[in-house]
This record gives structure tokens, C-alpha cells and sequence, in this order.
């Protein structure tokens, strides 16, 4: 496509450079390096990296076990808008996702393309030489202009464009050559940009592939768990159910903020829901009480969970011979009921705070409304590497965008010039307006000797 500026009394032709058919290498390299092919890819890792870090992934406990595996991922799935997409694209599974390994590897190499050419061209820029051979990353055009201008209006135009642009004068046999160039030195910050794409690319790696997690953890007021085998830590909720400790060294949180994490390892909240802490004690002694649901659990005091509203659960006291029936109020108490044998009524209260209800000459049952605590622990070692690549990439942005480099080459003879420009595309601009300079000067030029002259 040929682009031709208005004329002036000098005559200027702008059109893109022509080049020799390139070879297959160079024809594969420029297709890896295509911004186009980066920036859809970059898209897609972004996704990725998206849901490594706030999507649930697949527990490291499953990972062997199939129908839990999928049983779990039916869960996640269910629970999160537009889980069944999620679920289908493998974002909830991303260590085991085959399509991820094939586009992880691709960028990689693109990305290491990337910085090749961005190595090869601030090393091509150390030297000033005319744009006569083809750089990475960059794209060339060609101008003549007709009469060739005078050298110092040229050198003044690189000047009003660049600032301080570096500048050199060939001497040829049959034409006289001059070149310039901006912004060499800066070329290498651009590294920053591949380089800390590199090391988030790294960091998303080391994480899915040594990284773990456990899911759910479910804690009643005043429990611990430990967090082994995969970090030496213990989590905990307090006895008023408002913080949750990890440790050690210890980092504490409240519940209402959502989550703790140190040294690598997080504990998210996922879920809380209303309890209620049972005991049945016979002359002050604590009896054995069973969960009839929940997995039987049995305790001499037990914490019975209400996963909703109006939710019922039942729990029995074997060495008592009695059982009883809760249920979750709306207003936020509980109605508890106490059956016999005969499963007869004894008893019916609805309790909103601590309380101590007798059942007989010796038997006392002890209720407190409470809560649980649902979390989900993950190990994320290497997440600390995000900053620092993110701190790279916001340095390469801003040195590719404030400081882009072009150099430009003129050779003038009787007949007039021919100049090559070569930079990033956006420097087209310019260019134009570095011809717009010569021709404006050529004009005022050409005024200043015809006014002498009248």
C-alpha cells in the first residue's frame, strides 16, 4: 500500500520498506512472535492465573480416588456461578487439565521468543548503523524526497523529534550517508516486560504442580486441626467463633474478614452456619451423646450443626436412654425436645442463650447456641513471586511505551534522498511528522527566497 504525503515544493513519497523474500525460519519466527498470537495467549493464561487464585481446585486427598474426585468437583461446580462452564473447561482441576499443558508450554516459548528478539535488538542498537537489516519487533518504511534536503536540516528534525537522538555521517563513494537513532539504551528495560511475564508464568507453574489443598475443613468453637501432611501448621477457631489462628508463627484473623494466610499457606472462610453445643451431665458428670446424623459423631459434648434455617437434628444419650430433637429457629434460637424411650415428650423449650434445663433429680442438659466454621486450606508457595513479576511488567510496559526505539537512515545524492525509517509500528507517526518538519523548513525556505528576490 502506498502512501503519499502532500507536496510542497519538495517532493516526498512514503511507502512501506520492500525486502527480499524471507526465509522459513525468519517467516517462523515472526509468526511465534506476532503480537497477535501473544495477546491471545496472554488472554487465556490470564484466565488461568484468574482461577488458580479464586476458583476451589480439585483437594490433593483426591486427586487418586475418582468418584470422590468427581463427587467433589459436582460440589464445586453446583456452588459457584457458572460452575458447569467452569467445570467443563477444567478450571477446577487445573494440575490434571490437559489442554492447560499444551498452552503453558506454547507460551513459554513465545514469551522466550519474545525476549530473544528484545535481546537481539537492544544488542543490534548498541551501534549506530543504518536500517538497512531487518530488527525484531520492528517494521520498516521508505521515503524519497526530491530536492535531497540540506544534512543540518535532517539532523535538526531527529532532534525535534527525539531530543537528544544520536547521531553519525557516513561519507560514500557516490552518495553521502547520515543516520540517527532514540532511545537505545532504554531498550533493555524493555526485558522487564518478557521477563516478568517469564517469571508469573513460572510462579503459576511451581504452584500447580507443588502446591496443595484441603477442602473442607470444618471447625467448632475452640477446635484445632493440623494442616499435615502438607505444611506444619495448625488452624483454629476460637471459642467465641469470631477469629480463626494459624500457626505457627501465628497469624490471626477474623472470621467477618474472610480468610489468614502466612508463609505461603491460606486459610479461606467458605461457609459459617449456626450450631449448638450439647452436654447431658448425670450429678454433674458429662455422659456420652451421639450424633444420630452428621456421621454418628459421639462426644461427651457434642456441637451439632444447623446447615439452614429451620434445619432439624437428633442426638441420643445411650446411658441415659433419652433423645433429643433439635431444631434451628428463624429467629435464631433453638427448639430442643426431649424424648423418652417410649418416645414420649418430656420436655419442650426453645433456648437463645446458654442455658441448663433439668430433667429429673439428676439429670441436667446443657445448651449453647453457637456457630461453625467451613475453610478451605491451600498451599500456594511460590504466590509471592506474582510481585515481583508484576513489578517487572509494569517497568517493561512503561519503558516499551515511553521510550520506543527507531532509527532512520538518509543517503542523498544530486538527484535527492532516500531515507529508511525502522522502529515499532506506533513511531509511524513520527516519521510523518519528521518528513512534515523537512517540508515545512523546505517551504519557509523556499518564501524566504522568493520574498529576497521581490
Amino acid at each position: 500500500m502506498k502512501e503519499t504525503t502532500p507536496q510542497a515544493s519538495a517532493s516526498i513519497a512514503m511507502r512501506p520498506a520492500s525486502e527480499e523474500s524471507p526465509s522459513f525460519l525468519v517467516k517462523l519466527w515472526r509468526g511465534l512472535t506476532h503480537p497477535f498470537l501473544l495477546g491471545i495467549l496472554l488472554i487465556l493464561a490470564g484466565g488461568v492465573m484468574a482461577a488458580h487464585l479464586w476458583l476451589p481446585q480439585l483437594p490433593t486427598a483426591l486427586a487418586n480416588d475418582p468418584l470422590a474426585a468427581a463427587a467433589w468437583l459436582d460440589a464445586a461446580a453446583a456452588s459457584a456461578p457458572g460452575g458447569a462452564v467452569f467445570r467443563a473447561l477444567g478450571l477446577f482441576d487445573l494440575a490434571h487439565n490437559l489442554a492447560l499443558r499444551l498452552l503453558l508450554p506454547l507460551l513459554a516459548a513465545v514469551l522466550l521468543a519474545h525476549l530473544a528478539g528484545t535481546v537481539w535488538r537492544a544488542w543490534a542498537a548498541r551501534r549506530l548503523e543504518p536500517p538497512d537489516r531487518w530488527l525484531p519487533g520492528l517494521v520498516a518504511w521508505d521515503a524519497t524526497l526530491a530536492p535531497a534536503p540540506e544534512q543540518a536540516v535532517w539532523f535538526d528534525a531527529c532532534t525535534d523529534i527525539c531530543g537528544s537522538p544520536r547521531i553519525a555521517e557516513l561519507a560514500g563513494e557516490e552518495d553521502v550517508a547520515g543516520v540517527c537513532d532514540c532511545h537505545p539504551r532504554q531498550q533493555w528495560l524493555g526485558l522487564a516486560w518478557e521477563l516478568g511475564l517469564l517469571l508469573a508464568l513460572a510462579a503459576l507453574l511451581l504452584n500447580l504442580y507443588s502446591g496443595w489443598q484441603i477442602d473442607p475443613i470444618v471447625l467448632d468453637p475452640g477446635q484445632s486441626v493440623s494442616l499435615a501432611p502438607y505444611a506444619t501448621k495448625d488452624v483454629s477457631l476460637s471459642e467465641d467463633t469470631a477469629q480463626i489462628t494459624l500457626c505457627c508463627p501465628q497469624a490471626t484473623a477474623l472470621v467477618a474478614q474472610g480468610g489468614v494466610s502466612a508463609d505461603g499457606v491460606a486459610v479461606k472462610v467458605v461457609a459459617t452456619g449456626r450450631a449448638v453445643q450439647a452436654a447431658l451431665l448425670r450429678d454433674g458428670r458429662p455422659l456420652q451423646l451421639q450424633a444420630i446424623e452428621e456421621n454418628a459423631r459421639v462426644a461427651r459434648q457434642l456441637v451439632v450443626h444447623f446447615p439452614e434455617a429451620r434445619s432439624e437434628r437428633a442426638i441420643a444419650a445411650p446411658e441415659a436412654g433419652l433423645a433429643f430433637r433439635l431444631v434451628a429457629l428463624d429467629d435464631g434460637g433453638v427448639r430442643v425436645q426431649a424424648l423418652n424411650a417410649d418416645n414420649q415428650t418430656l420436655f419442650s423449650h426453645d433456648v437463645y442463650e446458654a442455658s441448663a434445663l433439668p430433667l429429673g433429680d439428676d439429670l441436667t442438659l446443657q445448651l449453647k447456641p453457637t456457630s461453625y466454621v467451613q475453610l478451605r486450606a491451600l498451599g500456594r508457595p511460590w504466590t509471592w513471586l506474582l510481585r515481583p513479576a508484576g513489578l517487572l511488567i509494569l517497568i517493561g510496559l512503561m519503558a516499551i511505551w515511553r521510550w520506543p526505539y527507531w532509527r532512520l537512515g538518509v543517503r542523498a545524492n544530486e538527484a535527492g534522498a532516500a531515507i529508511r525509517w525502522q522502529g515499532a509500528r506506533r513511531t509511524k507517526a513520527q516519521f510523518q511528522q519528521w518528513l512534515s518538519y523537512l517540508r515545512n523548513t523546505e517551504d519557509a525556505e523556499v518564501s524566504s527566497r522568493t520574498q529576497r528576490k521581490d
